[in-house]
């Protein structure tokens, strides 16, 4: 537990210095935006998917580390992500930022009950 909050802390900071670097060449809400946004988009949809296929109470020889966690949490991000915008379109909805914010949001809130209700966290 202490190690995935020494992850999650430091994960933070790199946001945060990576948000002040640009801030030299954007300005700041905008930085902030972009780094929180990509992070929110490319990251976290996949990263708690991962805990549904790749739950952490497995066998020894069947565990994901960090570092493949990671590129799958990228990974499935990439390929979630947009085939949800591309259904979206096809019944209809608009994307913009409201309607994709949500969308995703409502893939991590499925995906965050799914999770509670295995109590595989």
């Amino acid at each position: 537990m202490k190690k995935t909050a020494i992850l999650i802390g430091i994960t933070i900071i790199a946001l945060l210095i990576i948000s002040g670097i640009l801030t030299i060449f954007i300005p700041f809400l905008q930085a902030l935006r972009i780094v929180f946004g990509s992070v929110y988009v490319l990251f976290l949809p996949g990263f708690i998917l991962t805990y549904i296929f790749f739950p952490k109470k497995l066998n020894k020889n069947e565990r994901i580390d960090w570092i493949e966690r990671i590129a799958l949490s990228f990974a499935l991000s990439i390929a979630i992500v947009p085939l949800l915008m591309f259904y979206l379109n096809k019944i209809g909805i608009k994307i913009n930022l409201l309607n994709s914010f949500l969308a995703i949001l409502v893939i991590i809130i499925i995906s965050l009950v799914i999770i509670i209700y295995k109590k595989r966290i």
